[in-house]
């Protein structure tokens, strides 16, 4: 028998083993092909609008491949340690370390090269059931099929050479051991747990810390403190796993009442080594899991929440304006979005204001608009009218993360000085930079004279129904090159649906890239529950032969089994609702709707598969323990 042969036999024997990481594998290979399909596809690579969904899938793509290094590594690198008995059993018949070396690379490879080979065949064959929801997301027309040769290719080049060089470093880890040392592998006798107090109250501390400040902050602050909140709740997680857990455990141990009860001296006996072992891959799949949950639950929740943002920030319905423009070709550009509003017969009234940005004494700007001028938009759009006596001021402030600039303002050149009485929470303008926007009474404003900058805005009233995304699309063909940044024109139908295009788009790729992250995180969970079965098998096979029933067997292992499958995700959860919280402080969006429907699917798929696993692991165990 050659090396090779030898090599190809021993994944063919541990396929069992070798499952979870093949199909995690072929699984990434397959979205990475899917994105690459959509980056070549000649109608979205010739297409204007679609460049941000290139980008969108060039950064998802990267973010695949990235983490299938990351994955692909930590898989392999734990497969050697799991295989230390069975190198100390070659080493021992004569194999040299070079030779070893050699069969484990070719390994990695046979593992790769089936994966891509599956990955591009899954890919082939779902390509076109994703494009056609990546179309409908878009709202493009049918995207034909075509010979994605250009994908085919990247897909090959990057995941050939990810393999190659992940195999060969790995199999650079095969040290030269004593083969003793190698034939005892993981029969050597553990160390009891031991965890430190400090640590212990640190990793609580450190976690409280981040989820406090999370709660407190508000409006922008909520950006400063992301990178040190991410930091605090990254430590205190992994030590969680590897100190605070194995204390609690201990603890547990030390109330008989508790420990000697039932079957909780197998279990509590067994789940402070579990909780060591496992440390870094429940470190890891927390982390994963907090991403995907909170990329997930965060674009749903814009999505519920685009209608209201657009339609509080552009109460009209199409809205043009000037800025220290030509008149004439204003006037030029009014009548072109007049006649395509009477070809599709769409009812509108006009109301001209103009903004004026005026200095202020400590050298400062700021935007004014008449009385009378507020109050023709006010009551087309049904707000309160305002009633303002001498140099009395109300603002338009809309920015509801940021508090409103209290203090009184006087113009340069002018002795009067304003006072804001009150303030409106609502738009009659679209988003004008640098509010808040004051309003004042007629005759005050004109005695500030010639202000810097004058913003005459249009706006068009119609009804609701005719406001639509089609027609504002129409008038912004129409107007082409002439939106310049003195002339601008604005609906928000038209936003709306661009806006949702992107986050539609956003949500397709997110949807898939945390796809990823979920199966390679039952993958994490797969490979350690089945490298440690032989180890269960002896223990439980001892343990039946002293009295443990069959019934007490499932329990035991269930229970452990489901600190594997639970602990990971529900530490995940409370991360993720605080991120999540952090999120709604800083944009006002409601999340939760979106946040309990993530929940609920990562729920319910863990749970399946917990289901699926354990029905096998349990067969496996009762087989070796001797129960029918």
């Amino acid at each position: 028998m050659t090396l090779r042969q030898f090599a190809f036999r021993n994944v063919s024997r541990n396929k069992r083993i070798y499952a979870a990481f093949f199909l995690s594998s072929t699984f990434s290979v397959m979205i990475f092909f899917i994105y690459a399909v959509f980056i070549f596809h000649p109608a979205i690579k010739n297409s204007g609008f679609n460049w941000s969904a290139i980008q969108a899938m060039m950064v998802a793509e990267y973010i695949v491949y990235v983490f299938s290094i990351f994955f692909v590594f930590y898989s392999v690198s734990a497969f050697l340690k799991s295989r230390k008995r069975e190198f100390g059993v070659l080493i021992m018949l004569g194999m040299t370390y070079n030779q070893l070396r050699w069969i484990v690379f070719i390994e990695s490879m046979v593992i790769g090269f089936a994966s891509i080979v599956g990955g591009l065949a899954a890919g082939m064959l779902f390509a076109k059931l994703f494009m056609m929801i990546g179309a409908d997301l878009m709202q493009m027309s049918p995207l034909p099929s075509y010979m994605p040769s250009q994908a085919i290719l990247l897909t090959l080049s990057a995941f050939v050479l990810l393999f190659l060089v992940i195999s060969a470093f790995t199999a650079a880890f095969v040290r030269a051991s004593k083969p003793i040392d190698l034939l005892k592998g993981s029969a050597k006798p553990k160390s009891e747990p031991k965890s430190s107090l400090f640590l212990s109250m640190a990793a609580f501390c450190l976690l409280l810390a981040g989820y406090i400040i999370s709660f407190l902050v508000q409006g922008v602050s909520v950006v400063f403190a992301l990178l040190p909140v991410t930091v605090l709740v990254i430590i205190g997680t992994y030590l969680l796993y590897t100190q605070l857990s194995v204390f609690v455990i201990r603890a547990l141990r030390s109330n008989r009442s508790v420990f000697l009860r039932k079957t909780n001296v197998l279990v509590l006996s067994d789940m402070a080594y579990r909780m060591k072992d496992n440390a870094r891959m429940f470190f890891l799949v927390t982390i994963v899991s907090t991403v995907a949950i909170c990329a997930m639950g965060g674009l749903m929740g814009f999505l519920e929440t685009i209608h209201k943002q657009i339609s509080d920030a552009y109460p009209l319905a199409y809205t043009y304006s000037q800025t220290n423009g030509d008149a004439g070709q204003a006037a030029h550009q009014t009548k072109i979005i007049e006649q395509a509003l009477q070809e599709r017969e769409i009812r509108y009234d006009t109301l001209s204001v103009h903004i004026a940005n005026i200095e202020l004494t400590d050298g400062q700007s700021l935007n004014f608009i008449h009385l009378s001028e507020y109050t023709k938009l006010a009551k087309a759009l049904d707000y309160p009218v305002l009633s303002l006596q001498g140099n009395e001021a109300a603002a338009i402030w809309t920015m509801k993360n940021r508090p409103f600039p209290e203090h009184a303002w006087s113009v340069k050149g002018a002795s009067i000085i304003l006072d804001v009485k009150q303030t409106v929470g609502k738009a009659v303008t679209p988003p004008i930079v640098d509010e808040p926007l004051l309003i004042v009474q007629d005759s005050i404003l004109d005695s500030f004279g010639k202000p810097r900058n004058d913003q005459l805005i249009t706006a068009y009233v119609t009804d609701s129904a005719d406001s639509t995304a089609d027609t504002g699309e129409a008038i912004a063909e129409l107007l082409g090159n002439a939106q310049t940044s003195n002339f601008w024109f604005a609906s928000p139908a038209y936003l709306e649906e661009q806006m949702k295009r992107t986050y539609n788009l956003m949500l397709f790729v997110g949807v898939f890239v945390s796809c990823v992250f979920f199966v390679a995180s039952g993958s994490f969970l797969y490979f350690r529950l089945f490298t440690d079965l032989n180890d269960d098998k002896m223990k439980y096979r001892s343990i039946t032969k002293i009295g443990l029933t069959d019934k007490e067997l499932e329990k035991v292992a269930t229970l452990q089994m489901a600190l594997l499958f639970f602990v990971p995700l529900a530490v995940a959860f409370i991360h993720s609702s605080v991120a999540l919280y952090a999120l709604h402080n800083l944009l006002h969006a409601p999340v939760i709707h979106s946040a309990i429907t993530v929940y609920s699917v990562f729920l319910v798929a863990q749970f399946l598969y917990f289901l699926l696993i354990r029905a096998r692991y349990l067969k496996n165990l009762k087989q070796s323990a001797g129960f029918n």
